[in-house]
């Protein structure tokens, strides 16, 4: 992302801890079939890197960068792949706005749930579309918000989730873009475009709810949510509703996203 944007989900202990879950096995599922040994791979906003190392082991003796655009993550990744002696893969700061790679540098490019945050989508893809060589292929993932699944349902719940996503509108995100990627890349001139939707079930319940809590809290405080009636007496509640619902037993907390992916023919 560019600094004049902002990562809703922030960069606490609790937003890495949250990061650390995914894997490629289940977060690039979609992609890990087009890739082949020997393949050259950028990931962009990488984070810690735990996507970015399955990626990497899939077009071994291919090599893979992860770029993010905050150096804390960077640092982060760096040390796991230093700690597992991977020789074929690197990490660096960069915004996916400006990705420092020569045109055609790469076969595939991966994003796992970085769109929702971009002001500026297509800039973004006219970028990842420069630095991929004619024929690569690019893999989209990101939330539709649209789709959660919260069991049991809980009204206070839900308000506190309809809060988080006016958080991360109000930061120039877009918590449905996952619906509108096929339409994104289409216009990025992208083409062969296929769309998948998954459902990511949180076996961590509390974790996720913790994270939206605190970002919530955060917003507020910033004065990023303004609204009639909202105060900070109510949002105290809203959260502690959220945390309290969380750690109830049998809670289900899924959130859909929707793969892409598309070639660069044209």
């Amino acid at each position: 992302m560019d600094k004049c944007e902002t990562y809703t989900v922030g960069y606490t202990e609790v937003a890495v801890r949250y990061m650390m879950r995914r894997h490629a096995a289940q977060d690039a599922a979609f992609l890990l079939p087009y890739l082949k040994p020997g393949m050259n791979l950028l990931d962009c906003g990488c984070g810690p890197g735990t996507i970015t190392v399955g990626l990497a082991e899939a077009v071994a003796p291919g090599s893979a960068v992860g770029v993010d655009l905050n150096a804390g993550q960077v640092e982060i990744a760096s040390k796991m792949v230093h700690d597992r002696g991977m020789k074929n893969l690197r990490f660096e700061a960069a915004s996916v706005y400006q990705l420092p790679f020569p045109d055609h540098s790469f076969e595939a490019v991966f994003s796992h749930a970085l769109f929702e945050h971009l002001g500026e989508p297509q800039a973004a893809l006219q970028e990842i579309r420069r630095v991929l060589r004619p024929g690569g292929i690019v893999g989209l993932s990101s939330p539709d918000w649209s789709g959660n699944l919260i069991a049991p349902r809980d009204p206070e719940v839900e308000r506190a989730i309809e809060i988080f996503k006016a958080i991360q509108q109000r930061n120039g995100g877009n918590p449905y873009v996952g619906r509108e990627l096929g339409r994104l890349l289409e216009e990025a001139g992208f083409s062969r475009i296929k769309l998948s939707a998954v459902y990511d079930c949180y076996e961590d319940v509390p974790l996720v709810a913790e994270l939206l809590a605190q970002q919530i809290e955060e917003g507020v405080g910033k004065q990023i949510v303004s609204s009639p009636g909202l105060g900070r007496a109510e949002v105290a509640g809203l959260c502690r509703s959220l945390r309290e619902w969380a750690n109830r037993p049998g809670m289900l907390f899924a959130q859909t996203f929707v793969d892409a992916v598309g070639y660069a023919d044209k």
